[in-house]
């Protein structure tokens, strides 16, 4: 039970490089997260946890990892379920066209059937807002999600 609970835990540290062990990289990325997430959900929006990254969740990292950062972007910001859709979907584009042939296929059906809002998983949509959480964008004060900000 106790791992379940802990599942449900938001990350804190990018565990991807160079942004785990360089502030300004790390700082740069997240404040670019924070503005895609402002578009979306609008100035007050963002998670009350600060962006982190771990490139391709359980799948390793390739000459397709910016896709997964930016799809990370899109998961910690969550948003409606065609958002959803649309960030999923344009992440087995990006990896169709910078991966093996069928594999940005595979990780859309990965991501489709094992990162919805309510699993209790470090990747799942919505992964900068506190679990249980669903899909919409909730109203934060708009400072959390800020780099530098507690998280």
């Amino acid at each position: 039970m106790l791992t379940v609970l802990s599942a449900g835990c938001t990350p804190t540290v990018n565990r991807l490089q160079p942004y785990r062990d360089d502030p300004v990289q790390a700082r740069e990325l997240a404040e670019r997260a924070n503005e895609l997430c402002r578009q979306q959900c609008g100035p007050s929006g963002l998670p009350p946890h600060r962006f982190t990254t771990d490139g391709c969740s359980l799948w390793p990292d390739g000459s397709w990892v910016s896709c997964c950062v930016d799809h990370d972007m899109a998961y910690w910001c969550g948003g409606s379920c065609e958002d959803r859709a649309h960030a999923d979907a344009t992440l087995r584009q990006c990896v169709a066209e910078h991966g093996p042939v069928g594999m940005g296929t595979t990780m859309y059906v990965g991501v489709r059937i094992g990162a919805p809002p309510w699993y209790p998983f470090p990747f799942r949509w919505g992964y900068g807002w506190d679990w249980p959480h669903g899909y919409g964008c909730l109203q934060g004060d708009g400072s959390a999600g800020q780099p530098g900000a507690p998280p």
